[in-house]
Parts: C-alpha cells; structure tokens; sequence
C-alpha cells in the first residue's frame, strides 16, 4: 500500500488556501458594492431634498421680436446661482401655425430683493438668495422666426438643481 499522507496533505492545504480567497473575494465585493449602493442613495437624497428646498416664480415682463424680458423670483429656501451654462431658458411661441421650441441665451441684467428699490450686480450677486429676483434679458438665437404679434409665448427657466418655472405670455 502506497502512503499519500503527505501529499493530501499539501492538496487539502491548497484547497484550503484557495476557499479562503474566494470567500475573502466575495466578501470584499459585496462590501464595496452595499458601500457604493448606499452612497448612490444618499446622493439621490440630497439632490431630491435640495430639488423640494427651491422654488422658482418666473414672470414675462416684456415680449419683442427676437428677445423677452423675464423676472424669475426665488420663493425656496435655496440660492439659485447664476454661472454660466449652469441654468437653460427655452422659449417656445406659435410661428407659422406651428409651435417653436428654442434653446435661448440670456443674460442677467440685475438681481434685486422682492418689493425693494436696490438693485445687486450679477457680478457681484451672481446667485438669487430666498426672497430675490433676477430681472433676465433672454435673446432668441440665430435663425429663429421673429415672435409674431397676438403669439402666446411661454417661457421655461430651467435651473441647475432640475426645478424650473413657466410663464406664459401674449405679443402685443
């Protein structure tokens, strides 16, 4: 008889070895993607918490041919920051029998607090606090049909946390 105590002994160590490296594997896996998971889910709360915290009120002030003057008042809890490529307008009119949505530059011309005189430059203001509003000059772009006469025109700012307002509006 052939004595294979040595070398069952090395085959079961191996096995052994390689178990534990697997369990270890899959344990580490799993920890790091519950971790991810869960880091996932806190971020969509903070972001759906920050959405439920602003509130935006836009106001069509004036309508010309290729612009339109908006006011858009922050009633949240929120500032609402103004940088550059951070917040879209789309203005949407009736052209030829057809309703046009377009992409629009705009520009912040003054930030100011509800119901007062004064008056914050954008650059030194580039944010509406809770209680402020930002007068905006929006311009249709190259392209687009002039805003014709007796057209409903509607207004959407969209803002970087996802919260956007609306206002609707005739030509004269």
């Amino acid at each position: 008889m052939v004595d294979m105590g040595f070398s069952s002994t090395i085959c079961a160590a191996i096995i052994l070895a390689s178990l534990l490296l697997i369990m270890g594997s899959a344990e580490t896996t799993l920890f790091l993607t519950l971790r991810e998971g869960f880091s996932m889910w806190i971020d969509a709360y903070r972001g759906e918490r920050a959405r439920l915290d602003v509130r935006l009120q836009l106001n069509i002030t004036w309508i010309g041919d290729r612009a339109v003057n908006i006011t858009v008042r922050n009633t949240g809890s929120r500032a609402v920051f103004l940088a550059s490529g951070w917040n879209d307008v789309v203005v949407a009119y009736n052209a030829s029998g057809h309703w046009r949505p377009f992409l629009s530059s705009f520009e912040v011309e003054r930030i100011r607090v509800i119901g007062s005189g004064g008056y914050f430059t954008p650059q030194s203001h580039p944010f509406i606090n809770p209680g402020e509003e930002a007068l905006i000059s929006v311009q249709l772009p190259e392209g687009a049909p002039n805003i014709p006469r007796g057209s409903p025109v509607i207004v959407v700012f969209a803002s970087h946390y996802g919260v956007s307002a609306v206002g609707e509006a005739v030509r004269p």
